[in-house]
């Protein structure tokens, strides 16, 4: 059975958005935030979460950036935070 994702999202004073989005019905579900620019279209999200939630699964430690990251990191993740439930 392959995952449903969920989507909310809401406008920030800076115009970007904040996508809230949530996984159910498979064995690891997830929620996370993702910062949007204007105008981007929606499949570029979708596969932009499906890509992480694709490297949480698939790999034994899945880093990204939190309060407790050390020296400086490249980015390339982009702006985006994802939890298992």
């Amino acid at each position: 059975m392959e995952a449903k994702l969920k989507l909310s999202s809401k406008k920030l004073n800076s115009g970007k958005f904040q996508v809230n989005f949530s996984t159910e019905g498979s064995c690891d579900n997830f929620y996370g935030y993702l910062l949007a620019e204007p105008f981007t279209p929606v499949h570029e999200v979708i596969a932009k979460i499906n890509r992480h939630i694709d490297s949480m699964n698939n790999r034994p430690q899945y880093l990204q950036r939190n309060l407790f990251s050390l020296g400086k990191r490249q980015i390339n993740s982009g702006r985006i935070l994802i939890f298992k439930k």
